[in-house]
């Protein structure tokens, strides 16, 4: 069986300081690998059967204003083929990524209460690809030739929503805390969910922790 790997992105594999990674000029440099990204990853690398996908919902190329204007759907997967290219310089390999820059209308309304302005055209209440919507695992399975059916699914992240788009994929989630977490009560949100999800959900101590947990389940049953 193909065991899908699902990575989110910004908060996860990289440092996010709210300030919307792709929407200066000099984001290149402003990408930090958080602790261990690329010694989990290359992990992962080693266990046959397993691909890994980069998912990530990207709200703000739905954003209006000078801020945002440097964030269009080109420079988000600009950014993130640089990501990939400098994980693999690294040794670290990525098999693809998928996107959402669409936003839900509880997205919408959250903006409107920061003052933030949204182009309409890309408010699309639930869209399929929107975290915690399985849309884009259901992309990579198909990218393999499979259905979500034919795979093992992990999803890894520093979000609940991460978290809950595995459990909707029949898979495990994966809640890799950071200061956004905590700042949002994710982490408690995530306990609450595992007292009705029971071995679906585990809270790793950073990324290393999450690969060597999937690694453990994955040998134990091969042995």
């Amino acid at each position: 069986m193909t065991i899908l790997v699902c990575l989110d992105r910004d908060g996860t594999i990289n440092k996010d300081d709210n300030d919307f990674w792709g929407s200066t000029p000099d984001w290149k440099q402003r990408l930090i690998f958080l602790p261990g990204v690329i010694e989990g990853i290359k992990l992962l690398n080693q266990i046959s059967g397993i691909e890994i996908f980069i998912m990530t919902n990207q709200a703000g190329v739905a954003l209006v204003g000078p801020e945002f204007d440097e964030l269009t759907e080109e420079r988000y997967k600009e950014t993130s083929e640089y990501m990939i290219e400098l994980l693999k310089i690294q040794g670290a390999y990525i098999r693809g990524v998928f996107g959402c820059p669409y936003i839900d209308l509880k997205y919408l309304e959250k903006s409107k209460k920061r003052n933030k302005k949204v182009n309409i055209d890309y408010v699309i209440d639930n869209h399929p690809d929107w975290k915690p919507n399985i849309g884009m695992i259901k992309k990579a399975a198909e990218s393999l030739g499979k259905t979500i059916i034919d795979c093992e699914i992990y999803f890894i992240g520093d979000r609940l929503t991460d978290v809950q788009t595995g459990l909707n994929a029949g898979g495990t989630g994966i809640l890799v805390p950071e200061s956004k977490t905590r700042e949002l009560g994710d982490v408690k949100k995530v306990i609450e969910l595992g007292k009705t999800y029971k071995n679906r959900i585990y809270i790793a101590k950073d990324f290393l922790d999450a690969a060597e947990y999937i690694k453990k389940i994955i040998l134990s049953r091969r042995q």
